[in-house]
């Protein structure tokens, strides 16, 4: 059997291997071929098409119970908003009741505290924005630190995913494993941040005792405009600022240090944050930024 491009469109999709060979629309050969790729046990896809994490979210789908309920960073990642990578892992939460193959790729998490909140999706079901908010708040299987799931649900707020309000009600009186870290996380949450490295940043900041302002704007002796930074000790005219990967690009870095020497200028210092100082040792970086503020205390 041999396939055309226009053979495996007809493959865009995720489908189950086995029942394709079944119907004779593929061989087993021609699914070990590099004409498709696997994305769970006996689940594929033509391999012209880019694997996404929805891609894989729906995918699992093809693997969960009825009842299952796609949640966390993977029903947000369907509903629009892109928090994880396309391998993180596919999350779902269950009722107790329910048996679900353990899979590589696959999370699962299960509950006995009544509804779930969802509605259907893809022929099993989505957690509501609520819900899968909760369960990316109360989730500490993943490893996920404090500051990487507030950031998550400050993308969340910022986006209008979630309301504050509502999920405030949502988390009062619950007594769900992990809830204490979500209230938590609720309250450090701010919608303000404009990405999740910075969210990360000001959290690591904020629970070590330093916390800076976001968004200021900084003027010069006639109030004229000269730059915005996201994260701010005003008094201490020092800003923290974080230097990802984007920062390197094409005049980025130019357009970057044009912008701090004119801040520069106006009596301002800059703890610049790289992705790697901020992943690899996030306490040395609030060090860094703790002895920086303490200069100019003994100034």
């Amino acid at each position: 059997m041999s396939f055309t491009s226009a053979d495996l469109v007809e493959f865009a999709e995720p489908f189950l291997g086995s029942h394709a060979m079944v119907t004779g629309a593929v061989t087993e050969r021609a699914l070990r071929s590099p004409l498709f790729t696997r994305l769970f046990r006996n689940v594929y896809v033509a391999s012209t098409v880019p694997v996404t994490h929805v891609l894989r979210c729906k995918a699992a789908a093809l693997l969960a119970p009825d009842g299952a309920v796609l949640t966390g960073c993977s029903a947000a990642a369907v509903r629009g908003i892109e928090l994880v990578g396309a391998q993180e892992p596919v999350e779902f939460v269950l009722p107790e009741r329910l048996l679900f193959a353990l899979q590589d790729g696959v999370h699962i998490r299960r509950t006995s505290r009544g509804r779930i909140d969802s509605e259907p999706w893809q022929e099993i079901r989505l957690a509501s924005s609520l819900r899968l908010t909760l369960d990316i708040l109360t989730n500490t299987k993943l490893h996920r630190s404090l500051p990487r799931v507030t950031g998550y649900l400050d993308a969340l707020l910022r986006a209008g995913e979630v309301a504050a309000s509502e999920l405030a009600d949502y988390l009062k009186g619950r007594r769900d494993n992990g809830i204490v870290r979500a209230k938590r996380a609720f309250r450090l949450a701010d919608p303000r941040a404009e990405s999740i490295p910075e969210s990360e940043l000001r959290v690591w900041l904020t629970v070590a005792g330093l916390e800076p302002d976001l968004q200021v704007s900084v003027v010069d002796e006639r109030g004229a405009f000269v730059g915005r930074l996201d994260l701010a000790f005003p008094e201490q005219k020092l800003a923290v600022e974080y230097d990802g990967d984007w920062h390197r690009d094409g005049i980025q870095p130019q357009r970057d240090e044009g912008r701090r020497q004119a801040i520069r200028a106006l009596g301002w210092r800059f703890v610049i944050v790289t992705k790697a100082e901020l992943y690899g040792a996030p306490k040395a970086v609030v060090e860094s930024v703790r002895a920086a503020l303490s200069r100019e205390s003994a100034a």
